[in-house]
């Protein structure tokens, strides 16, 4: 039975076909791609990219063709630059899982690598994506923050990754999020793009790049991933917080003297890791928003 790769066990997304790792000879990660994440390594970051970058994007209709996350694995694997993400969404809305989400750290967010985990929408030349990825996508995130329908193969309950289902509020400004940038967000827990994580790989700067960006970043550009995909996590449910303003710590540590008043016995410093998500769900609540009217 295919299906996602996560601490060993499969994981099954209803209504979405999903390539396993090893399940073709193509659907798994180069080893110059990726290396094992130290044990008990805390995954709390999901980063979204696109393809190919571009913008404008525009939605196409429907389902696209099918292979595309074949070519885009077979790119990495034959590309001898290190880089690849570990889940690619084709362009008919199906998935491959290119390793095991919990013990591979991908080398796709430079910075955040050690403890996110990375998403590619395929992207089509002229900047379109179906709307079979946007679908998928958008259901993959919600599975990986909190499990959201997805079972082990064995029918049992998936918990996901207790990650809160949070994004951005920011429009997308030429410049990643501080606070993710330089140290990869250690703090920073939720659903970001590649555009807000860090910046181009030095062999894709230009010499008046390096110049105008001494500290080594520069603009990915906001096709990746785009506003699209943002607008459907939001209307999905997300909630949006400043992070470079740190809004997301200040609502945490509100939620977790809450959660504490009710017996949690969380450390009160904002970052809303597995205890924090764990005493939510012990509550029956779903999600942050539900803790504010407590």
């Amino acid at each position: 039975m295919s299906g996602l790769l996560a601490n060993g066990r499969r994981v099954l997304i209803p209504g979405i076909e999903v390539i396993g790792p090893g399940d073709a000879v193509w659907s798994k990660l180069d080893p110059r791609d990726y290396r094992l994440r130290p044990r008990g390594t805390w995954v709390r970051q999901v980063i979204i990219h696109t393809t190919k970058g571009l913008w404008p994007q525009y939605v196409k209709p429907g389902v696209g063709p099918n292979g595309r996350d074949r070519s885009t694995a077979e790119y990495w694997s034959g590309n001898p630059e290190s880089g690849g993400a570990h889940i690619v969404v084709d362009s008919d809305g199906s998935i491959v899982c290119l390793c095991d989400l919990a013990k591979v750290e991908a080398y796709h967010a430079t910075t955040s690598n050690a403890w996110s985990i990375g998403i590619e929408m395929y992207q089509e030349s002229d900047g379109g994506i179906y709307e079979a990825v946007l679908q998928s996508t958008v259901a993959l995130v919600r599975a990986l923050c909190s499990g959201h329908g997805a079972v082990h193969d064995d029918g049992s309950m998936w918990e996901g990754f207790k990650i809160p289902f949070q994004i951005p509020q920011r429009r997308y400004n030429g410049r990643p999020i501080e606070r993710m940038r330089e140290h990869g967000g250690p703090d920073m827990v939720g659903v970001f793009g590649h555009r807000d994580n860090s910046w181009k790989f030095p062999w894709q700067l230009t010499p008046e790049q390096r110049i105008r960006y001494p500290n080594g970043y520069a603009s990915r550009g906001a096709g990746d991933p785009g506003e699209e995909i943002y607008s459907r996590l939001r209307v999905a449910g997300a909630e949006e917080f400043d992070f470079d303003a740190r809004q997301d710590l200040t609502t945490w540590k509100t939620r977790q003297v809450k959660l504490n008043t009710r017996g949690a016995k969380l450390d009160v410093d904002g970052v809303a890791g597995p205890a924090t998500m764990s005493a939510i769900a012990r509550l029956g609540l779903d999600g942050g928003r539900a803790v504010d009217v407590l």
